[in-house]
């Protein structure tokens, strides 16, 4: 606004300095009062266009009184015309303004919906991918873990009849540890490729997170990590089947034991929002890459030389099954936070009747 004010005297110093002489640099000083009008009217809507329109007035106005001859209606008309200058360009600039910022919102919205529809998708293609991997899933049940069965029991055999310093047992035993490895991986490709639906019923989250911690609180001193629990929502009951729901956490939670250093410690947080009930489990390991970020649940993606690359993949299945969420909340060099929202109460569709124990949102 300054500017058009400087704008603006700057004009009535030139008209001052051409003399009340009709010329041309005179006249045309007139109308440069329509520059500082137009802009203040563009930049600044109505308001800016009235205001600057007026501010021209006065010194137009004051310019043209302060001359020896009387002012003729055609000068003063000019007044008239910076006003309706300064109210139809505002009004245009205005209506302008409105219909960008329609655009914008209008923009956002198509960017949320396109956003929305890429994630549809991809959840698309993976369960396509599921279904394909549950077809597999029964012929390699057949195909493998019954060789498998058949194998390891003639190592056993082996191994029953070698001396326990012969090489014949050191082998047996090795090859024992291997069949072992292999039946654990197909069976934990079965649990993925054809789950179980779960048993969905109402249950206290914070009571699945106390047993998950319980059962890894021997694994988190054996590597030297505390574990600690946070809990604002100890009383809140979601529909879940508690089962696979400890499975989840005890997938998440090992994991971020496993990420984190001797010395450091993971932090297990529930939290409640308007909506959903979460579990945030913060370890403080070297964080997970970038371009690693879209496959972590996928299965059979993993960093570790012992990882299967099913655990997160599974742990995703189910919590989807529950219309929870398994994120990456934030990841850093000095840390990891995967968090798991439920919502609270009976989902839709569900057959859940809630309890007098649930809190509502």
């Amino acid at each position: 606004m300054a500017a058009l004010v400087g704008s603006i005297v700057g004009v009535s110093i030139l008209r001052y300095a051409t003399g009340p002489s009709p010329g041309l640099l005179h006249e045309l000083s007139l109308r440069l009062y329509y520059i500082p009008i137009l802009a203040g009217a563009y930049w600044y809507g109505v308001r800016g266009g009235l205001i600057v329109a007026c501010v021209s007035s006065v010194a137009y106005v004051n310019h043209v009184s302060g001359l020896a001859r009387a002012p003729d209606t055609g000068r003063l008309a000019e007044v008239v015309v910076f006003l309706l200058i300064g109210l139809s360009v505002g009004l245009l600039a205005s209506a302008q303004q409105r219909v960008t910022q329609r655009y914008r919102v209008a923009a956002a919205t198509l960017e949320t919906t396109n956003a929305q529809l890429r994630e549809s998708h991809e959840q698309i293609l993976r369960m396509d991918r599921l279904t394909t991997l549950g077809e597999v899933a029964t012929g390699l049940a057949h195909e493998i873990r019954h060789p498998l069965a058949s194998i390891g029991g003639a190592i056993e055999i082996i191994e029953a009849r070698a001396r326990a310093d012969s090489p014949e047992a050191e082998f047996s035993r090795l090859a024992m540890a291997e069949v072992r490895r292999l039946d654990r991986l197909v069976w934990e490709f079965l649990r993925y490729a054809r789950p179980h639906a779960p048993e969905l019923r109402l249950t206290p989250l914070h009571d699945v997170v106390a047993q998950s911690i319980a059962l890894l609180r021997v694994e988190a001193e054996r590597a030297h990590v505390t574990l600690d629990v946070h809990s604002t929502a100890t009383d809140v009951e979601v529909s879940i089947d508690p089962l696979q729901i400890e499975q989840v956490l005890l997938n998440v939670i090992l994991n971020a034991i496993q990420a984190t250093p001797p010395g450091g410690r993971v932090v297990v947080r529930e939290a409640l929002d308007d909506r959903d009930v979460s579990v945030e489990v913060i370890d403080e390991g070297p964080g997970i890459a970038t371009d690693h970020l879209s496959s972590i649940f996928r299965p059979f993606f993993t960093t570790r030389d012992t990882g299967t690359g099913l655990g997160l993949a599974i742990a995703h299945r189910i919590v989807m099954s529950h219309e929870g969420r398994l994120e990456v909340a934030r990841t850093s060099p000095r840390g990891t936070c995967f968090r798991i929202s439920f919502p609270v109460g009976a989902p839709r569709g569900s057959n859940c009747e809630p309890s007098d124990a649930v809190i509502r949102v």
